[in-house]
């Protein structure tokens, strides 16, 4: 197959995932929470979303993980679309919570503290 032929593909893979969303459907994604004594982690899997279109803000005792949807002709408008909001106990160290995206996977890292209370952030996802 020619480089020209897999950039077309892959192109109107990309368009058709955005005219899907924007029309109604949605991107499914797969969570998984693993509750330990010391650190709370979220795996997310989104299929054909990538890391660089994905955010993740907390509120006070709840975070919320949005799809950013962008056209490449017009990149300055986005769209965020809310795929998941989880609920958080009052024990996470809202200033250690870490994201981090590989092999397709984010995860989210949510250490506990018994002293902790309430919090407000934007957590910065980093791609390995």
């Amino acid at each position: 197959m020619r480089v020209e032929d897999r950039m077309l593909i892959k192109n109107l893979a990309h368009t058709a995932e955005i005219i899907n969303t924007i029309n109604g459907g949605m991107t499914e994604p797969r969570i998984k929470i693993d509750k330990k004594e010391t650190e709370w982690t979220v795996k997310v899997k989104v299929p054909g979303v990538s890391a660089e279109h994905l955010k993740i803000e907390v509120r006070d005792y709840e975070m919320f993980l949005f799809h950013i949807i962008s056209e490449e002709t017009t990149a300055d408008i986005e769209l965020p679309y809310l795929l998941s909001a989880i609920k958080l106990t009052n024990q996470v160290d809202f200033d250690r919570i870490m994201a981090e995206y590989a092999a397709g996977e984010l995860f989210i890292h949510l250490p506990l503290d018994e002293t902790a209370s309430g919090y407000e952030r934007d957590i910065e996802i980093f791609k390995k």
